[in-house]
């Protein structure tokens, strides 16, 4: 299980890549970036870069218009 933008979905797979995850939540990979939520801080992943998931991983769907950690 993982959380992209606090919605909760289910995964069967071990990994999959930052365009995989966006598709996954309904993102269109040429407007959102990706990004691993750890702690107080986060990596953007990139939408061919492979993510092994762990039940509980939170991500952030941002658009790409938007600069990181502004609100629109």
């Amino acid at each position: 299980m993982i959380f992209v933008n606090k919605k909760q979905f289910r995964v069967g797979e071990p990994s999959l890549t930052g365009g995989q995850i966006l598709q996954l939540a309904g993102y269109d990979v040429n407007q959102y970036d990706l990004f691993l939520v750890r702690g107080q801080s986060s990596d953007k992943i990139e939408a061919g870069q492979s993510v092994v998931l762990e039940d509980g991983m939170h991500f952030n769907a941002l658009l790409k218009s938007v600069p990181y950690g502004r609100a629109p």
